[in-house]
């Protein structure tokens, strides 16, 4: 009885074309509001290197294997750190040159429970961070699912505006073709993908730059060469570190940082916490609601989990407003554990765990479609302290 009420309170604050809804949407909704449990564990250290990296990119692949058949696994790739700093160090001097790495790693989906086996490295064309990246679908100009779009991002030269797709050919071996630019150079983007199409949302130009980027660009990944198509720009504040996620063929985009110049003329952050909806269809942006608190840097893109758009960790600039203010505590506090699920149905957030370590920069990837597992890899736990570490996050029914 109890359950049959809160079903009733929850289906009650849907609008009112709920009430005519078919009965499959019927179910559908009452799956979108049925009660989840989200869990996160460490799952082991990415092992491309013992500091970890911040800003890496992660896709899941599809392999063919000598017998013909085919294996999932995820690559993550790229990304920079700090590999010289000082212990503690807590100034741009004591943590020396950020390095940008060029390297890939594979990781097999684990098997009951354990992490999986490592199954080797490989190098990209260029290093680069902080980029876009989406899996080709199957017969994509690059080859089959065992292809990858990399777009924008930055390293040591700057913010890019380049894109390729990068191919696995077996062992370290790796086969790139470039793609059209995109129209503007572009780090720190939000990113999703819709069926064959790769959205890349805001960022940063130049690194320089006093204002974050509010346009959007679109790219055919079964086209490629067609080129990016530029779509209707985010209304307000452009936005850098961002996430986006997509449900029911809808893009949802949330947090990140507007930016605008100090006194001295340098880019200066105002932490969001708005979001955003963007319906291809109509080519149009509305509003949903606002995340429960502001975050620059979660988890991207958002994992879908049972029609849930999964906030997980980020910096959520306590820290960087209290050091504008000059009232910065002595030791950075971390970055986010919490883990926060946005129900498009509901119009609503709310908290559904937290991380076993506080990560912001980070990749995100799931292991398919209506999945209900994710990874992330490595990120950032404090300013310019990187950690290894992989964890997986898991979303199962709650039990009443």
């Amino acid at each position: 009885m109890k359950r049959e009420i809160l079903t009733i309170l929850s289906l009650s604050l849907l609008p009112l074309s709920a009430e005519v809804l078919s009965p499959t949407e019927t179910i559908a909704t009452q799956e979108a509001t049925a009660a989840l449990r989200i869990e996160a564990r460490e799952m082991g250290d990415y092992k491309l290197d013992t500091i970890g990296r911040a800003g890496m990119g992660a896709v899941k692949l599809r392999l063919k294997q000598a017998d013909g058949s085919c294996t999932s696994c995820f690559l993550a790739f790229g990304g920079a750190n700090f590999p010289n700093a000082l212990p503690n160090a807590k100034t741009p001097e004591e943590r020396g040159a950020k390095v940008f790495y060029d390297e890939y790693g594979l990781i097999m989906p684990p098997v009951k429970g354990s992490f999986g086996d490592y199954a080797g490295r490989g190098k990209l064309p260029y290093p680069v961070g902080y980029a876009a990246a989406a899996a080709m679908p199957a017969g994509g100009a690059a080859g089959e699912e065992a292809s990858f779009v990399i777009a924008g991002g930055c390293n040591a030269d700057g913010h890019l505006a380049k894109a390729v797709a990068v191919r696995l050919c077996g062992g370290d071996k790796v086969e790139t073709t470039p793609l059209p630019d995109l129209p503007v150079s572009c780090a720190y983007p939000a990113h999703a993908v819709i069926g064959n199409h790769l959205y890349v949302i805001g960022g940063q130009e130049k690194p320089d730059s006093t204002e974050a980027l509010h346009r959007m660009f679109r790219l055919d990944m079964a086209n490629p060469s067609a080129g990016w198509r530029e779509l209707a720009p985010m209304p307000g504040q452009g936005r850098m570190l961002a996430v986006a996620g997509v449900e029911k063929s809808k893009l949802y985009l949330t947090g990140g940082c507007s930016l605008h110049a100090d006194a001295q003329g340098k880019p200066e952050r105002t932490y969001l916490k708005e979001t955003l909806v963007y319906d291809p269809a109509a080519n149009s942006w509305g509003k949903a609601a606002d995340a429960p608190e502001t975050m620059v840097g979660a988890a991207t893109p958002m994992p879908n989990m049972a029609g849930r758009l999964l906030l997980v960790g980020g910096d959520p600039g306590h820290y960087y407003r209290a050091t504008l203010d000059g009232q910065a505590p002595a030791k950075h506090p971390g970055q986010a554990r919490a883990v926060y699920a946005f129900n498009p149905v509901l119009n609503a957030w709310a908290k559904y765990g937290e991380l076993p370590l506080g990560v912001a920069t980070f990749p995100a990837v799931q292991l398919g479609p209506g999945s209900c597992t994710a990874f992330t890899v490595s990120g950032e736990t404090h300013p310019g302290v990187r950690t290894p570490k992989v964890f997986m996050i898991n979303a199962t029914p709650a039990k009443n």
